[in-house]
């Protein structure tokens, strides 16, 4: 086969695959129409803050403005008014532009396909990373039955969540890390900012050991990202960022959330706060012990730890940001060399856990327990992961030392 005949091939290869993918999302966006989002079923659904937020855009309207946001919503069918503005950043408005532009029932029906697709692409991406040769159809199938299982994932399809679309920037964060592109790599992980709230641990974390270990192209790639998203935000709505700092209300609910702070008020309901801060404090410092105590520790074991700290101790998070775990927990499998207890490890995070203490909410009236899903998960990926790089970095340190002669011995 010639040169020609085979770039030939391979683009007509590139064709097919691009002409399946546009079939099966239009056959996705049909499904989740017919089941979940079809008219008026998606009204009252957490999408809304993100549909009316991209049509108030379209429009030219300001979505951060009270009194267009409420009757906007109220329009557009919803008679749930959780907030006075929309609570997401310009940038996030206007990625969703394209389904925005779309009636309610189709565009949360191609926004939940759209969740899907990027779901599935995370997860080839991180088993392309980190699983070098082909996963055995038992495992692969073991993985993709509890990850479109998990309940995290159900639940943020029954919401409409943008979760999956920080699952996915997250993996491709990491892929692109392994691929020596750490550039590219920091652009992908600027766009953590389109759901701020379940980052407050770990940006600063992550970036001060990013800055510790001078991943210069990365702070680079991430600082372009970001700066790129505020200018064009900006240049479609100037001054939207103090306005949008105005979002208030979500801590109010802290005392619920499945994070420590609701464990701090399962334990000591009148000083939950106080109680609440002591494990903010214990966690951080835990977190901040282990990244930068070890230097041989690579993006594959500081990222993902840093995001389970910041997913336990963040005031506003519900079971939706546990999507995010599937990170930690995928890596727990694909990394562990003992496949039986990789098995059993996957089947532990990724579903007796999150529907254990799915069991255990219905039967309380109450989701703080399900703040054991990312402790078990952080507690696993440290020993299942970190902890053995750790062995790793020692056991070469010591053979390099060994095969060093002592220099008062040589004559």
């Amino acid at each position: 086969m010639t040169t020609v005949e085979a770039s030939q091939n391979k683009a007509q290869q590139k064709g097919i695959v691009i002409i399946l993918l546009i079939v099966v999302f239009g056959l996705l966006t049909w499904g989740m129409y017919e089941m979940l989002t079809g008219p008026a079923r998606y009204n009252n659904r957490d999408f809304m803050s993100l549909y009316a937020g991209g049509k108030a855009i379209l429009r030219g309207l300001d979505p951060y403005d009270p009194a267009v946001w409420s009757p906007l919503r109220a329009e557009l069918g919803s008679t749930w008014m959780p907030d006075d503005r929309t609570p997401f950043p310009l940038w996030t408005l206007l990625l969703v532009l394209p389904f925005a532009a779309l009636d309610l029932g189709w565009g949360a029906a191609a926004w939940l396909a759209f969740s899907l697709c990027v779901l599935g692409g995370g997860l080839f991406l991180l088993i392309n990373a980190y699983y070098p040769k082909p996963l055995p159809v038992a495992e692969f199938g073991l993985v993709a039955l509890f990850t479109f299982t998990y309940r995290a994932v159900l639940v943020s399809m029954n919401n409409g969540q943008i979760t999956f679309l920080l699952f996915f920037v997250l993996a491709l964060f990491l892929w692109l890390v392994r691929q020596e592109r750490p550039f590219l790599a920091g652009i992908a992980l600027s766009f953590i900012i389109i759901k701020p709230n379940a980052f407050v641990l770990f940006v600063p974390a992550f970036g001060l050991w990013l800055l510790w270990q001078r991943r210069w192209q990365i702070i680079a790639g991430a600082a372009t990202g970001g700066l790129a998203m505020l200018l064009i935000s900006w240049l479609v709505l100037p001054g939207w960022l103090s306005e949008w700092l105005n979002v208030t209300g979500k801590t109010e609910v802290t005392a619920i959330t499945p994070t420590v702070w609701g464990l701090a008020y399962e334990i000591l309901p009148e000083w939950w706060a106080a109680l609440g801060l002591v494990f903010v404090v214990g966690v951080t410092a835990v977190i901040g012990l282990i990244i930068f105590r070890n230097t041989s520790l690579t993006e594959t074991e500081v990222m993902p730890l840093t995001l389970i700290g910041s997913l336990l101790i963040t005031p506003y998070a519900w079971v939706y940001e546990h999507l995010l775990l599937l990170i930690p927990a995928t890596l727990v499998f694909l990394i562990t060399r003992k496949r039986g207890a990789a098995a059993l490890a996957w089947l532990l995070l990724a579903f007796i856990m999150p529907w254990g203490t799915l069991w255990l909410a219905d039967s309380r009236k109450s989701d703080t327990f399900t703040a054991t899903v990312p402790l078990i998960t952080g507690i696993l990926f440290y020993f299942f992961v970190v902890a053995k790089t750790r062995r790793a970095s020692s056991t070469i340190t010591t053979a390099n030392s060994a095969i060093i002669p002592d220099e008062s011995s040589i004559d």
